[in-house]
């Protein structure tokens, strides 16, 4: 797959502004809404995959985490470390790595948030089980990713339905901004559920963020969140309460949490009793 830090180092200068849009501001804040529900609490420590400018890192250190940011891209780097140098705290730790290179220790943190990164590495799900092996027990681990089946129905809706077919046989996506693009893995609910409960972790909630963009066409979301936009939020908010709608939601939000039952010790059979003479 083609990297996807050549396109972020290309957007850092004006990543900020992206949220500044009706629709990704939606999403972004439903995300950061469960997020916050499911996570341990405080003090804890919490790994950012995929940080960007540190919009997300700041907000959870001001919240009291102790945070891992992790983040690829150079110029996306920087600024996070521009933008969170004057804090009077230590509780950041910066590294400017991919995820698949991170070496953090086993059972270490206590949340693992990845928005939007997941989709970008080599294998999503070793990506998974290496996030989850670093999780206390009881640690959660939350992803967001760009839904296949989502995109697919927005494709054909489009009269695109080559290109619909090509993405649901390949299982891959193509992001193209200011003249840049990166490849990226689409997934849907059935498979997060699935490697999730295969690398230990007991799923909490699945969501689909942006349902609406399914029914009423991305241009049609807009307009509805550019006129009311409390109210558009409120209806998607709504939405994301249903499980079954997840694969609807132009993005996907799986929440787990690590195990915190013990194994069960190996059974041991009872010697047989010598026959009675």
């Amino acid at each position: 797959m083609r990297s996807s830090v050549p396109l972020y180092d290309l957007l850092a200068p004006t990543y900020e502004q992206h949220f500044a849009v009706s629709h990704r501001r939606a999403y972004d804040d439903l995300a950061w809404e469960i997020c916050c529900d499911a996570m341990p609490e405080m003090p804890g420590t919490v790994v950012d995959v995929g940080c960007g400018v540190g919009r997300w890192t700041e907000r959870l250190l001001d919240r009291g985490y102790s945070v891992i940011g992790v983040e690829p891209a150079a110029a996306m780097a920087e600024r996070t470390a521009q933008r969170l140098e004057g804090r009077p705290d230590k509780r950041l730790t910066l590294l400017r790595s991919r995820v698949e290179d991170v070496e953090l220790a086993p059972c270490s943190v206590d949340a693992v948030l990845a928005m939007g990164s997941l989709q970008y590495t080599d294998d999503p799900v070793a990506a998974i089980a290496r996030m989850a092996g670093w999780l206390r027990p009881g640690g959660v681990l939350a992803v967001l990713v760009d839904s296949l089946q989502a995109l697919v129905l927005e494709l054909v809706a489009a009269g695109r339905e080559d290109e619909a077919l090509t993405r649901l046989t390949t299982r891959r996506g193509v992001w193209r901004i200011d003249g840049a693009e990166a490849e990226l893995h689409l997934l849907d609910a059935a498979t997060l559920r699935e490697t999730y409960v295969q690398v230990g972790l007991d799923v909490v909630r699945v969501a689909g963020l942006l349902v609406g963009a399914t029914a009423y066409g991305r241009d049609g979301l807009r307009r509805r969140l550019d006129e009311d936009f409390a109210g558009a939020l409120a209806v998607e908010r709504r939405l994301a309460e249903r499980s079954a709608l997840a694969d609807l939601g132009k993005q996907l939000l799986i929440v787990g949490r690590r195990h915190t039952r013990p194994e069960r010790p190996a059974r041991t059979r009872t010697p047989a009793r010598p026959p009675r003479r």
